[in-house]
């Protein structure tokens, strides 16, 4: 029997094209996040932002939208007010992400923005202040919008150096403050955020497949690079690796069901066998082989990742689904819902057992420390008129995730932190509205950018403030 660690770090996660807003202020260039437009009446479960060929990508580009994630939440000029009131609920951690283009605002310039710089500078050190641990993710779906205009995205090689250089950058500057380093945000969920992970325009590419796996190939390089200098600057540093937990379970036990979902998964495991074992795997050259899928690799690329893996595993988890050899395909988007679970509106399962599950089978395979980066589920929230959100829905979806977390920790799971998605109310990421609300303090702007700014104190916000001073022990307790 295991125990949760007394320095656990019970926190949250937010990423700067989320929050941070001032998308034209103090140097910073346009990002790929900056073009998505908030589609009124779009079908709540469509991700309109995923494959984007040129004639899309010039539409939202130039068109007459709203695009929210330019003013995001405000959080870059007041980050103080959200630190304050996270500092209030007493995380220990917030998880967030460095905007590339507030460092490099073209993505290939010669030297790196100031003024960028120096912000992340004060909200570390606030935090710090406030002690609150910064886990920082160096790449959170937003590049800068000229790597895609003049080198096509990840799937340039030249995007590897660029990528270094600017790894190397913000450790070199932020080496003693930050502990923590997250390279790539969900590195594996191409197959749903392929324009905001890759930067790749579908009718720019002669076999978009293969053109997406090189890329993720050059994400990899990237990674292991920016691991080694990271080692060799300061061996404290840790490096993280992340998944997004899309492992699947069979539809029933038809063995044609069990067949395709064990294919399936291991091809989710793929990312993770590359970064933390250090090779490919042979099943994944016989799919590339099989799919007619041929990869750009060299030796030296071999030795690089082979001599440096990832420090950690980092996971997302939000919802199950499950595989039908009937109907579903190796395309990870080709699933079936789970009949025994609910969904929100935004179609997201609710299965709360999925992240024992998945915490459990990263723990066997790879033996190496993990993270809850996200978990969180979207809903609309009501402030009542007496400026109150009653959001028992919240606390239950906690409630029965940190259970299934404490059950993989007490089974022998290496788990050092959880970070809920959002500690407060940002612009979600595949649909841009402000009103899919995650967080544990209502923010009130709504998905035109209107309103106050107010924050008020969701009764899920006392129940995590009692989860996080209980140390994961009391998780009963409900609302204020």
């Amino acid at each position: 029997m295991k125990k949760i660690r007394k320095d656990f770090l019970w926190g949250g996660a937010i990423a700067a094209n989320q929050a941070e807003g001032a998308y034209n202020k103090d140097g910073r260039g346009l990002s790929t996040a900056d073009i998505q437009p908030l589609i009124p009446g779009a079908d709540p479960v469509d991700l309109h932002f995923n494959d984007l060929d040129s004639s899309t990508y010039e539409k939202y580009r130039r068109g007459a939208y709203f695009y929210p994630k330019r003013q995001g939440v405000h959080f870059y000029d007041r980050y103080q007010e959200y630190i304050d009131v996270l500092a209030d609920m007493h995380v220990k951690t917030l998880r967030l992400s460095i905007s590339w283009s507030r460092i490099f605002p073209n993505g290939d310039d010669a030297e790196p923005n100031e003024a960028g710089l120096a912000f992340y500078d004060r909200l570390f050190e606030y935090m710090k202040s406030k002690n609150i641990e910064p886990i920082v993710t160096i790449f959170h779906y937003e590049m800068p919008l000229n790597l895609v205009d003049k080198y096509g995205g990840w799937a340039n090689r030249e995007l590897i150096d660029l990528f270094v250089t600017y790894g190397q950058t913000v450790l070199n500057r932020y080496q003693d403050i930050v502990k923590y380093w997250i390279l790539i945000n969900q590195i594996n969920l191409v197959h749903k955020e392929s324009f905001a992970s890759l930067g790749i325009l579908t009718d720019q590419a002669h076999h978009y497949e293969q053109e997406k796996f090189q890329a993720v190939h050059h994400q990899f390089v990237a990674s292991a690079k920016i691991t080694e200098f990271a080692h060799k600057l300061n061996p404290t540093l840790q490096t993280g690796m992340m998944l997004a937990d899309t492992l699947t379970a069979p539809y029933s036990c038809d063995p044609a069901d069990v067949k395709l979902n064990f294919q399936r998964n291991r091809m989710q495991y793929f990312y993770s066998d590359v970064l933390l074992r250090g090779e490919y795997p042979e099943y994944a050259l016989t799919y590339f082989e099989d799919h007619n899928i041929h990869l750009e690799i060299t030796e030296s690329e071999k030795v690089l990742l082979r001599n440096n893996t990832a420090d950690f595993l980092a996971i997302s988890y939000y919802w199950s689904n499950t595989v039908k050899a009937s109907e579903n395909t190796m395309d990870p988007n080709s699933i079936v819902k789970n009949p025994h679970l609910k969904a929100n509106q935004w179609g997201w399962s609710i299965n709360a057992s999925g992240l024992y599950l998945c915490m459990s089978k990263y723990w066997d395979r790879y033996r190496v420390p993990m993270m809850v980066a996200e978990n969180g589920i979207g809903f609309k929230d009501v402030l009542t008129s007496d400026h109150k959100v009653h959001d028992n829905y919240r606390i239950e979806y906690h409630q029965q995730h940190i259970a299934a977390l404490l059950e993989a920790i007490h089974e022998g799971a290496d788990i050092f932190a959880y970070c809920t998605w959002a500690p407060f109310d940002i612009i979600s990421a595949g649909t841009a509205e402000m009103s899919k609300r995650y967080g544990f303090i209502y923010v009130d702007y709504d998905d035109e950018g209107n309103g106050s700014g107010k924050f008020h104190y969701k009764e899920s916000f006392y129940w995590y403030r009692h989860v996080i001073d209980s140390n994961g022990q009391e998780l009963d307790r409900t609302g204020e």
